[in-house]
């Protein structure tokens, strides 16, 4: 449980907290598909109307339209934006930006629907489990709310964290809409790279462990495991009072991120006092998160999807608390090498390696040249890199959200999409940035990084050799490891580029073989319709000759403008015409043995 002098003063005290609106949960309307069919039809019009007005277009207006209308139709729908909010490699800016707003409505249900589902779900009245309820909420989503309680036998007060009724019935309504668009989308081609069937399986995802809590205290159990060596608190939670619809966890005593922030902005002193009072030295806490998300993400591959200022909490003493790990992630095994590859070569300046990483680590690359591609992504990392050591920029021109926004753009402009785990991981660090922008906005994320991986590597060497004895005879193993590690990883990171490049070179041949293929066929086919001609003038005018000879000269004139030929001319154009379509034969025959053989060559390599 969380030390008693870890827990700060308030910050923000509850008479100037606003209460949870409530409103009376109802089951779904079995009009829902009507009305979000009519909604979707008025943002059409909207949209239409303002693309169509004179003057200069708007799309931040647009884009916030498209956000009003999510939020307004709550559930599945605002999830749904944010994972199209995650394209940020093919849709418009200002969109990406307007989605990754969306925020559920608070607003919460009635204190004697969620003592009912309690009741329901952990089988007994309150009282046999809690000796203090306290009935107003004090924090609400589209998913459920969280009330205060204290634990008859333990003794704690916990957080209950109770699912909005109906909450089932309205996603599965939902979803089949969010189906039935997909597969329209899909049947007429729109926006094909968005991989539209991927993003659905994300949905489908998030909506299986929304609607599940059990998923969440798994991850909350894990989390706090792997985030105890980091300094960073994460709550307990009571596994025996959890549910699928209800969530028993410590209620931790801390000031949320969003506190704090707000704070900033409208009382400064306030706010400074209240940090010398408890020890809280912005920077600290700034590079104390940073290195957390670096080495859940590089090291433990199990990281926090949504750090953003509401899930943050500060103690005293400079420590951080992290709560609500319903959006817990982890990265594919190969994958995971190529972003840590990428992240280590931004710390070491290794810009050209850093662009084949990028490369790598695209979901499609085009069939082009892919080396203007290369060249210009080395421009924007060294750019950037450069704006790292200017400590009086802005924190937007130096942090990792604006470098994988330029990145992604260079590849966009190119036709390279990316790969939903890199887009998971981007979501997770911008959000962080809400916080960072006001903790340390002169943060160098260059020479931070540079030291998660001196700590990464130390703690790898520490884990692998504890039994070798001092730390001199440790290092002196290290370093002569290290090199032979670093040669292989550079290796492998060449081949592995080596093969994307191979595989689109063997996309645009295949295109170009095909092409070419269809054109030589069409030859032929040209070749055998002249010499199918040559041959019927030949047998008209032989058989006009002929005839003629039997009956007369009446035939003739009665078959109009007979061709005649010499003979020898015909059998000259029929044999240039056969060896032609041999040649052509031999060419189409060659280009498929081509492509057989290119397509060998890239599967060995």
């Amino acid at each position: 449980m969380l030390k008693a002098s870890w827990i700060p003063t308030p910050l923000v005290t509850a008479d100037r907290r606003a209460p949870v609106p409530l409103r009376e949960a109802r089951p779904p309307s079995r009009y829902r598909t009507v009305y979000v069919a009519a909604q979707f039809f008025l943002l059409a019009l909207s949209l239409l109307a303002l693309a169509l007005r004179p003057g200069r277009r708007d799309p931040d207006r647009m884009a916030r339209r498209v956000r009003e209308v999510l939020e307004g139709l709550g559930g599945l729908w605002i999830k749904a934006g944010q994972v199209i909010a995650l394209r940020i490699d093919l849709l418009p800016p200002a969109l990406c930006r307007e989605l990754s707003l969306l925020q559920s409505q608070a607003l919460g249900f009635p204190e004697d629907a969620a003592q009912r589902i309690v009741e329901e779900d952990l089988g007994g009245p309150l009282h046999e489990y809690f000796d203090e309820w306290v009935p107003a909420p004090v924090a609400a989503a589209s998913i459920g709310q969280v009330h205060r309680a204290r634990l008859r036998d333990e003794g704690v007060w916990v957080a209950v964290k109770v699912q909005k009724p109906y909450t089932a019935d309205l996603f599965a309504r939902d979803l089949a809409v969010i189906e039935w668009m997909v597969r329209i989308v899909n049947a007429l081609r729109i926006y094909p790279h968005m991989k539209w069937q991927e993003g659905l399986h994300e949905l489908r995802q998030i909506m299986r462990e929304e609607l599940d809590f059990g998923y969440e205290a798994s991850s909350t159990r894990r989390m706090r495991r792997k985030l105890k060596p980091h300094g960073i608190y994460v709550p307990r939670v009571f596994t025996r009072y959890c549910t699928s619809r209800v969530l028993v966890s410590e209620y931790v005593h801390m000031v949320l991120m969003v506190d704090y922030l707000r704070m900033a902005r409208e009382d400064p002193d306030r706010l400074r006092h209240w940090r010398e009072e408890n020890q809280v030295e912005p920077r600290r806490v700034a590079r104390l998160l940073v290195r957390s998300f670096q080495r859940q993400m590089l090291e433990d591959n199990l990281f926090h999807g949504d750090l953003h200022p509401g899930n943050i909490g500060l103690l005293r003493g400079s420590r951080v608390a992290l709560i609500d790990f319903g959006t817990t992630n982890f990265t594919e095994a190969d994958y995971l090498w190529k972003f840590r590859t990428l992240m280590r070569t931004l710390a070491t300046g290794e810009f050209a390696r850093s662009a084949d990483m990028c490369l790598m680590l695209c979901g499609r690359l085009p069939a082009i040249d892919l080396a203007p591609v290369h060249a210009r992504l080395v421009q924007v990392l060294h750019a950037w890199a450069t704006r790292t050591w200017v400590k009086a920029l802005p924190y937007h021109d130096k942090s990792m959200g604006n470098l994988t926004n330029e990145v992604m753009l260079v590849l966009l402009g190119y036709r390279c999409t990316m790969e939903w785990a890199w887009l998971r991981l981007h979501r997770a660090s911008s959000t962080l940035d809400a916080s960072l922008i006001e903790l340390a906005p002169g943060i160098d994320y260059r020479k931070i990084t540079a030291e998660s991986f001196a700590l990464f590597e130390r703690r790898r060497l520490e884990r692998v050799f504890t039994a070798w004895g001092t730390r001199r005879t440790l290092m002196a193993v290290g370093n002569m490891l290290n090199r032979p590690a670093r040669i292989q990883d550079y290796v492998q990171s060449q081949a592995a580029l080596i093969r994307r490049h191979a595989r689109a070179f063997r996309g645009f041949a295949d295109r170009a073989s095909a092409t070419v293929s269809g054109l030589v066929g069409l030859g032929r086919l040209v070749v055998l319709a002249q010499a199918a001609v040559v041959i019927a003038v030949a047998a008209s005018a032989w058989w006009t000759t002929t005839v003629s000879q039997w009956i007369g000269q009446g035939l003739e004139s009665a078959g109009g403008a007979a061709v005649t030929a010499d003979g020898r001319a015909i059998v000259f154009i029929l044999l240039i015409d056969a060896w032609i379509w041999f040649a052509l034969t031999r060419v189409r025959k060659a280009l498929g043995d081509g492509r057989v053989y290119l397509h060998r060559q890239v599967v060995a390599s």
